[in-house]
């Protein structure tokens, strides 16, 4: 009987095997070519794709030897740029100049020339959401200019330049618009898309020796449906951001409420809320924001900053982020009519009746309606020590 047992649950095991898969589609690593960035721009009437393709063999430490071989020092990627009539052809080009099969889902950045931008990435868009490798997650940035040129930049602090452009979007905003939110904005009713835009930089002043090019973010990019408008420059840029509730850790210039110079004021926590009213046929929109600061930096001559410095202070940079934030609201208005803040979505949300007798005429009320920005923030500290350091106490300006 015990034999019996023992022989059942040997056969048992060795049907079991037949259920287990084996590596009949494997791929080996020297087959594949990694693409972990991509730019795109128009030419005339031809598209340029650039692939930005990382080079297993040369991503060790600089002078490392290993995998593949020695790195000396050498780039860890290269470009592979093609043109063609359309977005899929440059694909099908670069496959040809390439002896192994280009993969797709390990690029996390597209950088979309500023030409190719305003005539519409649409597409572009219906290319990169039918074919599953195409990640939605990854993020889309427009370039001032042609974004091969940012995509090829030294951008010496990280491995690879497109790394470099997906850690600064994280640094600038607490979400950043990847495909997924960008084509749902072009989607949805009561919203416009933007994106961050990108730029070339040197690190250094160009006189000095071994000048490297260097990638920063300049503002934001308006797009109505899938074609940008216009570009903002950072400081509009940077409050609408807090507007939204999205920035990461945003500092604030403050002036001195009294005295001379200037107060550095730094939201660790920011949030916002949309709240729309409708009477008499008029619409508006309160924008709450939500924030708790510290004092990072004073270059003034003002106060000890004991508690009632600290309340005028706080008033001062209510009044310094509502400005703020107006001023960018009237350029997205009145400029490009474009509602990236997502107002007219707010409305949709919370009275939806009302939204489907706007929503008709929503680009003509817009530009129009008034939008009231309240800021409530918080001053947690204002660090080791009250005093402006380096003045005496006669230089000192109190309220």
């Amino acid at each position: 009987m015990h034999l019996l047992h023992k022989y059942r649950t040997v056969v048992l095991l060795f049907l079991c095997t037949l259920l287990l898969s084996g590596c009949w589609d494997r791929e080996e690593i020297n087959d594949i070519a990694f693409v972990i960035g991509i730019a795109v721009d128009k030419e005339k009437k031809d598209y340029r794709t650039s692939l930005q393709i990382a080079l297993p063999g040369q991503s060790g430490a600089s002078g490392s030897e290993g995998g593949g071989g020695g790195t000396s020092g050498d780039k860890s990627w290269f470009m592979l740029s093609t043109t063609a009539k359309t977005f899929r052809g440059t694909s099908l080009e670069g496959q040809k100049a390439l002896s192994r099969r280009l993969y797709y889902a390990h690029r996390r950045t597209l950088l979309i020339g500023e030409d190719l931008a305003r005539e519409g990435i649409a597409p572009m868009l219906d290319l990169l959401t039918r074919y599953p490798l195409n990640r939605l997650s990854a993020m889309p940035v427009v370039t001032k200019g042609e974004a091969f040129k940012v995509l090829d930049a030294d951008a010496p602090i990280e491995k690879f330049p497109s790394e470099m452009v997906r850690e600064l979007c994280f640094l600038n905003m607490r979400n950043p618009r990847s495909l997924k939110l960008f084509i749902d904005s072009i989607l949805s009713d009561g919203i416009d898309p933007f994106l961050p835009v990108a730029s070339i930089t040197d690190n250094v002043p160009k006189e000095w020796k071994d000048v490297k090019t260097n990638i920063k973010l300049d503002g934001l990019a308006i797009f109505k449906k899938d074609k940008m408008v216009g570009m903002i420059e950072k400081a509009p840029a940077d409050a609408l951001i807090l507007a939204m509730g999205e920035a990461n850790t945003p500092e604030v210039l403050i002036k001195a409420p009294k005295g001379e110079g200037s107060l550095f004021l730094k939201l660790n926590e920011n949030n916002s809320s949309y709240r729309p009213h409708i009477r008499n046929g008029k619409v508006s929109v309160t924008i709450q924001l939500y924030a708790k600061g510290i004092l990072v930096d004073n270059e003034s001559n003002y106060g000890d900053l004991r508690e009632q410095e600290i309340s005028t202070l706080k008033e001062a940079a209510h009044k310094k982020v509502k400005e703020d934030i107006e001023e960018g609201v009237r350029l997205i208005q009145h400029k490009y009519n474009a509602d990236i803040l997502g107002l007219g979505r707010s409305i949709h949300q919370q009275m939806p009746r009302e939204w489907d007798k706007l929503k008709d005429r929503w680009y003509d009320i817009y530009p129009n309606m008034e939008v009231v920005v309240e800021p409530h923030i918080i001053i947690e500290n204002v660090g080791i020590t009250n005093k402006p350091i380096g003045l005496t106490e006669e230089e000192i300006v109190h309220d």
